[in-house]
């Protein structure tokens, strides 16, 4: 049913065109077994080319008609030049704008040519609806309104979704899908030229195979400006374009198809923090033990063989994954803990008079143990304690110091996603650039100053002024 108010209309626009009916055979031909001999394929050749010159002077006959009829216009009603009544003429759209319902006649048709083609013998050619149109004619008009109803009640639902199935319904055979997309292309091509030749519209047409199975290439339509737009503007040709469509069409959001990131700058140093943690970039089979500069480089063969492993593609960036990444930020953040977990547990020294002094400690320090001291803590990070869980526990005499500080961990473990790999799957030091120490490091602090209970604390230098000199009295001055 037709939508009557503009709200229907618009929905109706808005909807897709798709079904879920599969496709079905619906067109059988006979291949021909007669063999044509050398002189009738030549009085074939003769006679398809005196239907060609006749086409063409019929033709070129029409059209001075219409170039006459232009001219009448013009002279009739004048205002427009004779170019513009024969484009007046010749500007009609040669495809379907709609498509006529499905008649009872049609339907009726339709099922008794199936049926007679299923009672003839197998092997036979099919009949076709122009074959016997005329005895069906004869029946058809020999009913009553009543008795046409009665007999295509049933079979019209049937032609709808025929209708349906061949306009909309996806192809079963890629050949089919190629042929179908081959001749719809070319003659859409025509239509948006003919457009483009009334109009001047400028128009850019780009299509793609969404299934790596079927045939069909990249097409490109595009006029002439428009094509000079993608290389001024956008700086890339239209057919690079259109692969990297193909690719996000066939793919999805992959690294062939997502537009390239621009890094300005490349970090050799902290390259997990720059590049990694920004881009998601990593780098595959580094050739060399240090990871580094080239500039960094000394020798001359470790320069070559860095160079002839960039060249042969064998060192190479790759992009992670969005699992992949999420692990390696995770690693990363709890590495961070437990590094930050060491510090403070590992973070006591001893002075001269054998007395245990926290250096940037915090408020919360750890309880005393049954000798009046506080214990050393040598907790691992969380990937060392798997390791260390393995080994035998140390003795006494084997315990570490207070005042050493345990290293950080060298080398990962084999599940976590390494930044910078060696050939044999073994991660490579990152070099970090170490941050400048404190000052008063290693320094031992004095105790904190209370504050009294009515002093303010937005007022600090209150507390403080009884330990501040005062100003000096000038001699002579009583």
């Amino acid at each position: 049913m037709k939508a009557k108010t503009w709200l229907g209309r618009y929905h109706t626009k808005l909807q897709k065109l798709t079904t879920q009916k599969p496709r079905k055979p619906w067109c059988h031909r006979s291949k021909g077994r007669y063999k044509h001999t050398a002189s009738e394929k030549a009085a074939l050749k003769e006679k398809r080319l005196a239907h060609r010159i006749t086409y063409v002077d019929a033709l070129k006959d029409a059209r001075e008609v219409v170039q006459e009829q232009a001219k009448l216009l013009h002279e009739k009603f004048g205002g427009h030049s004779i170019q513009y009544y024969h484009e007046e003429l010749m500007q009609r759209a040669r495809m379907a704008a709609s498509s006529r319902s499905p008649s009872r006649w049609n339907t009726f048709v339709r099922r008794e040519v199936k049926r007679m083609n299923q009672e003839r013998p197998p092997g036979s050619p099919f009949l076709k609806a122009s074959h016997c149109v005329k005895g069906l004619a004869a029946r058809w008009n020999s009913m009553s309104k009543d008795e046409q109803e009665k007999e295509t009640v049933d079979a019209i639902k049937d032609l709808e979704d025929h209708r349906e199935s061949k306009q909309l319904a996806l192809h079963n055979m890629p050949l089919n899908a190629f042929q179908d997309v081959r001749k719809s292309l070319e003659l859409l091509d025509r239509e948006i030229r003919a457009l483009n030749a009334r109009t001047g519209l400028e128009v850019v047409l780009l299509t793609s195979r969404s299934n790596i199975d079927h045939f069909n290439q990249p097409h490109i339509f595009v006029t002439e400006r428009a094509a000079d737009f993608f290389d001024a503007c956008l700086g890339s040709s239209i057919a690079d374009i259109a692969v990297c469509f193909e690719a996000f069409c066939i793919a999805g959001v992959q690294e062939a198809a997502a537009a390239p990131i621009k890094v300005s700058r490349m970090y050799y140093q902290n390259f997990d923090t720059y590049i990694t943690a920004k881009f998601g970039i990593i780098i595959e089979n580094w050739p060399l033990q240090k990871f580094c500069c080239p500039g960094d480089i000394s020798s001359r063969s470790e320069l070559t063989v860095l160079s002839l492993a960039w060249e042969s593609n064998a060192t190479r960036f790759r992009k992670l994954t969005d699992s992949e990444f999420n692990e390696w930020s995770n690693q990363r953040f709890q590495a961070a803990m437990d590094q930050a977990r060491v510090e403070r547990d590992t973070g006591m020294e001893v002075d001269g008079e054998g007395q245990e002094n926290r250096i940037e400690g915090s408020d919360n320090e750890p309880p005393l143990d049954s000798t009046g001291h506080q214990p050393v803590s040598t907790s691992l990070p969380r990937q060392q304690q798997t390791s260390a869980d393995n080994e035998p526990p140390l003795d006494s005499t084997d315990r570490l110091p207070a005042s050493t500080s345990l290293p950080r961990q060298q080398q990962t473990s084999a599940h976590s996603v390494n930044v910078v790999t060696m050939a044999n799957g073994i991660g490579v030091n990152i070099s970090k650039k170490t941050r400048k120490p404190r000052c008063d490091k290693g320094q031992k602090r004095g105790p904190r100053t209370k504050k009294s209970p009515g002093q303010s604390e937005a007022d600090p230098a209150m507390s403080q002024g009884s330990q501040l000199p005062g100003p000096s009295t000038p001699s002579g001055i009583v």
